[in-house]
């Protein structure tokens, strides 16, 4: 925080910056040696309180103080026999701020602080970064300044940006783990509101016992439609543990025995701290690593077998279309899953198609290079064939990632048929996407894989004779723009081929001029759209556009990061043929 701000002081004074280095050379040579005269925080501190004191940013400049407090990690409230000067030091700023006791017990108790004193810490922290990233986005705009970093460089900070604080539908919030190391709870209690009430249908997280008193009188610490985005929220931010006690009023949906089961699966399941992402891994396209399928959490089909006699036959246990009536025994599908970013998202599926959609939106968040992923577990919460469910669910799931991440390339026409609840499915493995189709006769069924088959790649590009690289299809990945830059060898330009957010493609050939104005260009256009990032009142755009070469080595296309220095020598390629094409470029 305290080095953001400095940043932005500088830019202030542009273009006559006043930089610390110099201060302390002016310092040296009028004399001004005092214990602490010369210390680079202090020194910092004061070029950011003279700064925010000028343009009357109190908000601020109250927060930067406690943030250099914490860092001096010298707690004023407890007695000390040996006093340094860092302790002086931080005395006679704490009484030039004018704080009290109480607050300086509050900041020195930060070890003991809970979720509520946290997330509003995190918060605080977010708003002012944001409003510096801002500050020095527009200082950067109307001085017309170009960036030195490289596209790569560039690509890696905003990814971790956009992986940290982008706030998504579905998306786990998790705060920061350096606030306080404890944010553990003894009580949670998850309570139902069916609809038609006055407060919004859905699941509400109290941490304390289900007191009616106490839960009257104190606000929810989250909300979510949905009670899989609750457990996954209070599991990776620390407030669920082994130890803690937990309650439920499901309204007869989830029973506690259920939601402690969950609980065990997803802990068991997901490990609660992971090394940071690399830069490789920010810069490649997001991919799944740890997955939960939950299955018949909130909706569950089989419990109105209860006392009933059901008539199905044995040699045909079709679990998505079963028994008599050919009903679907998967009411609900809970997705939960890691990806390679350190992101943690959810989703929730329901209905007689909970298992199509599901299925879709797995398989289109890998693209066709993509790794498989770490771990894929099913979690099955049925009253009745739990086991059963449970085997052919994740039978289904594992042939699918299969036919996905299948490494013959050259199939267009992949295919896999799904009866769901009497009616038949096709799902088509195409290059750049997997696309779901209803099939009502034998000739839409027969109509439909002879289209995908002829027609396997399902873009709009120059002409129909053009095609796109298998390097780029295999590269391919929903939900962010790509660029992949071509040199064509004869002199006449380089090519350029462009997937959208949907995989939709452009082709342009023989382009003319610079690929770094180009790359700064367009970076300069997605980073000044207001559409993708919202927090509060602020509106950033992380998700910037990913920029890529097609390099050849021995005659063999690879796809590395597009770097502003041209190559000159490719890195020999990996003896293992079955490695991805990036790790040797990466490891």
């Amino acid at each position: 925080m305290l080095k953001t701000l400095l940043l932005e002081a500088y830019s202030w004074e542009y273009p006559n910056p006043r930089l610390l280095a110099k201060d302390i050379k002016q310092r040296l040579h009028d004399g001004e040696i005092v214990s602490f005269g010369l210390d680079p925080y202090c020194m910092m501190l004061e070029r950011v309180t003279e700064y925010l004191t000028a343009i009357e940013d109190p908000t601020r400049l109250d927060l930067v103080r406690r943030c250099f407090y914490l860092k001096v990690c010298e707690k004023l409230s407890r007695e000390r026999a040996c006093v340094g000067w860092r302790r002086e030091v931080l005395s006679q700023l704490v009484s030039e701020w004018g704080w009290d006791d109480a607050r300086l017990t509050m900041l020195d108790n930060r070890a003991n602080w809970k979720i509520d004193q946290v997330r509003e810490a995190h918060n605080e922290l977010l708003d002012a970064m944001m409003q510096s990233y801002r500050n020095l986005i527009r200082f950067a705009r109307r001085n017309n300044l170009s960036v030195s970093a490289s596209p790569q460089d560039i690509g890696v900070l905003t990814r971790k940006l956009y992986a940290a604080f982008e706030a998504l539908p579905g998306k786990v919030t998790l705060v920061n783990p350096q606030i306080s190391p404890d944010l553990s709870e003894p009580n949670l209690t998850f309570i139902h509101v069916p609809p038609g009430r006055a407060n919004r249908s859905g699941w509400y997280l109290y941490n304390r016992a289900p007191n009616m008193d106490s839960i009257i009188s104190h606000q929810p610490l989250e909300y979510n439609r949905y009670l899989n985005k609750l457990v996954a929220w209070a599991w990776f931010n620390g407030l669920l543990t082994s130890r803690t006690h937990l309650f439920i009023k499901g309204n007869g949906i989830v029973d506690l025995p259920k939601l402690q089961e969950m609980v065990a699966d997803v802990s068991h399941h997901f490990p609660l701290r992971l090394p940071a992402p690399t830069p490789k891994a920010l810069y490649s396209p997001c991919e799944i690593r740890h997955l939960a399928i939950i299955v018949n959490l909130e909706y569950d089909p089989t419990a109105a077998f209860r006392n009933k006699v059901v008539h199905f036959d044995f040699r045909k246990l079709d679990v998505f279309s079963f028994g008599e009536e050919q009903n679907c025994l998967i009411g609900s599908i809970d997705l939960l899953y890691r990806n390679s970013w350190n992101e943690v998202r959810t989703l929730h599926f329901n209905g007689e198609q909970a298992m199509i959609e599901a299925l879709k939106t797995i398989l289109g968040k890998m693209h066709q290079d993509a790794a498989p992923p770490d771990s894929v577990e099913v979690f099955c919460y049925s009253q009745h064939l739990r086991g059963l469910i449970r085997t052919r669910v994740q039978q289904l799931v594992s042939e699918c990632i299969e036919l996905r991440l299948s490494s013959t390339r050259q199939e267009t026409g992949r295919f896999k048929a799904l009866r769901v609840s009497g009616q038949t499915w096709g799902l088509f493995f195409e290059r750049l996407n997997v696309s779901v189709q209803k099939l009502e006769n034998a000739i839409e069924f027969y109509g439909a894989i002879s289209h995908n088959k002829l027609h396997g790649l399902s873009v709009q590009v120059e002409t129909n004779q053009v095609k796109l690289p298998s390097v780029v299809d295999g590269f391919a990945s929903e939900g962010i723009i790509q660029f992949f830059f071509e040199e064509t060898g004869d002199e006449k330009g380089f090519n350029i081929y462009i997937l959208d957010e949907s995989n939709r493609a452009e082709v342009y050939h023989h382009c003319e001029g610079s690929k770094e104005e180009l790359v700064r260009d367009v970076s300069r256009f997605y980073s000044s759209s207001h559409d993708r990032f919202t927090y509060g009142s602020s509106f950033i755009n992380f998700n910037l556009p990913q920029f890529y070469q097609i390099v050849k080595t021995d005659g063999r296309a690879q796809v590395i990061p597009f770097r502003t220095q041209p190559i000159n020598t490719v890195p020999p390629a990996n003896q293992d043929h079955d490695a991805p094409l990036l790790q040797q470029y990466f490891s």
